[in-house]
Protein backbone atom coordinates (compact mmCIF):
# COMPACT_ATOMS: atom_id res chain seq x y z
CA UNK A 1 0.00 0.00 0.00
CA UNK A 2 2.82 2.41 0.88
CA UNK A 3 4.57 1.73 -2.44
CA UNK A 4 1.31 2.39 -4.32
CA UNK A 5 0.90 5.75 -2.56
CA UNK A 6 4.50 6.71 -3.39
CA UNK A 7 3.94 5.79 -7.03
CA UNK A 8 0.72 7.84 -7.19
CA UNK A 9 2.42 10.83 -5.55
CA UNK A 10 5.36 10.63 -7.94
CA UNK A 11 2.98 10.41 -10.91
CA UNK A 12 1.06 13.46 -9.69
CA UNK A 13 4.27 15.46 -9.26
CA UNK A 14 5.46 14.57 -12.76
CA UNK A 15 2.06 15.54 -14.18
CA UNK A 16 2.14 18.92 -12.44
CA UNK A 17 5.73 19.59 -13.50
CA UNK A 18 5.02 18.84 -17.16
CA UNK A 19 1.97 21.13 -17.19
CA UNK A 20 4.02 24.23 -16.37
CA UNK A 21 4.24 26.70 -19.21
CA UNK A 22 6.88 29.41 -19.26
CA UNK A 23 6.02 32.27 -21.58
CA UNK A 24 9.05 33.85 -23.14
CA UNK A 25 8.71 37.61 -23.52
CA UNK A 26 11.86 39.51 -24.28
CA UNK A 27 10.47 42.96 -23.53
CA UNK A 28 9.85 46.15 -25.47
CA UNK A 29 13.23 46.53 -27.15
CA UNK A 30 13.39 43.13 -28.81
CA UNK A 31 11.13 40.62 -30.51
CA UNK A 32 7.72 40.18 -28.92
CA UNK A 33 7.87 36.47 -28.31
CA UNK A 34 4.58 35.97 -26.49
CA UNK A 35 3.72 33.23 -29.01
CA UNK A 36 6.69 31.19 -27.80
CA UNK A 37 6.58 29.00 -24.75
CA UNK A 38 8.72 26.24 -23.35
CA UNK A 39 7.56 23.27 -21.28
CA UNK A 40 11.01 22.95 -19.79
CA UNK A 41 13.25 25.45 -18.12
CA UNK A 42 16.35 24.70 -20.14
CA UNK A 43 18.00 27.66 -21.79
CA UNK A 44 18.34 25.64 -25.00
CA UNK A 45 14.57 25.09 -25.27
CA UNK A 46 13.80 28.74 -24.51
CA UNK A 47 16.32 29.86 -27.12
CA UNK A 48 14.97 27.36 -29.65
CA UNK A 49 11.36 28.52 -29.06
CA UNK A 50 12.48 32.07 -29.78
CA UNK A 51 14.42 31.07 -32.91
CA UNK A 52 11.50 29.08 -34.32
CA UNK A 53 9.06 31.89 -33.55
CA UNK A 54 11.32 34.47 -35.16
CA UNK A 55 11.66 32.28 -38.27
CA UNK A 56 7.89 31.91 -38.52
CA UNK A 57 7.41 35.64 -38.02
CA UNK A 58 10.05 36.45 -40.66
CA UNK A 59 8.08 34.52 -43.28
CA UNK A 60 5.59 36.91 -44.90
CA UNK A 61 3.15 34.08 -45.67
CA UNK A 62 3.07 32.98 -42.02
CA UNK A 63 3.23 36.35 -40.26
CA UNK A 64 -0.56 36.80 -40.15
CA UNK A 65 -1.39 33.23 -39.15
CA UNK A 66 -2.40 32.18 -35.63
CA UNK A 67 0.72 30.23 -34.62
CA UNK A 68 2.02 29.27 -31.18
CA UNK A 69 5.32 27.51 -30.53
CA UNK A 70 6.29 25.31 -27.61
CA UNK A 71 9.50 23.36 -27.17
CA UNK A 72 10.50 20.48 -24.97
CA UNK A 73 13.89 18.80 -25.32
CA UNK A 74 14.31 20.07 -28.87
CA UNK A 75 10.89 18.86 -30.02
CA UNK A 76 8.83 21.75 -31.38
CA UNK A 77 5.04 21.71 -31.16
CA UNK A 78 3.08 24.09 -33.35
CA UNK A 79 -0.46 25.01 -32.32
CA UNK A 80 -3.01 27.39 -33.74
CA UNK A 81 -5.13 27.84 -36.82
CA UNK A 82 -3.93 28.43 -40.38
CA UNK A 83 -5.79 29.41 -43.53
CA UNK A 84 -5.01 26.36 -45.70
CA UNK A 85 -3.02 23.13 -45.98
CA UNK A 86 -0.08 24.63 -47.94
CA UNK A 87 0.33 27.21 -45.15
CA UNK A 88 0.29 24.42 -42.55
CA UNK A 89 2.99 22.56 -44.49
CA UNK A 90 5.03 25.76 -44.85
CA UNK A 91 4.88 26.40 -41.07
CA UNK A 92 6.12 22.87 -40.36
CA UNK A 93 8.90 23.22 -42.94
CA UNK A 94 10.05 26.60 -41.58
CA UNK A 95 10.08 25.30 -37.99
CA UNK A 96 11.91 22.14 -39.06
CA UNK A 97 14.59 24.20 -40.84
CA UNK A 98 15.74 25.88 -37.61
CA UNK A 99 19.05 24.50 -36.38
CA UNK A 100 18.60 22.44 -33.23
CA UNK A 101 15.04 21.25 -33.92
CA UNK A 102 14.89 17.49 -33.42
CA UNK A 103 11.30 17.05 -34.61
CA UNK A 104 8.20 19.12 -35.32
CA UNK A 105 4.79 18.06 -34.04
CA UNK A 106 1.92 19.85 -35.76
CA UNK A 107 -1.24 20.42 -33.80
CA UNK A 108 -2.29 23.07 -36.29
CA UNK A 109 -5.83 23.18 -37.58
CA UNK A 110 -6.98 24.46 -40.95
CA UNK A 111 -9.67 27.12 -41.14
CA UNK A 112 -12.67 25.78 -43.05
CA UNK A 113 -14.86 28.25 -44.91
CA UNK A 114 -18.60 27.76 -44.69
CA UNK A 115 -20.21 26.67 -47.97
CA UNK A 116 -23.54 28.26 -47.04
CA UNK A 117 -24.17 31.63 -48.51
Amino acid sequence: MKKTMQTLLLGALVGVASACVIVVDEGEDSVDATWASSYSTTEADIRLANEVGESLDADAALRTEDLRVSVRRGIVTLKGEVSDIPTLERAVDVANSVDGVRRVVSKLTVEVASSRG
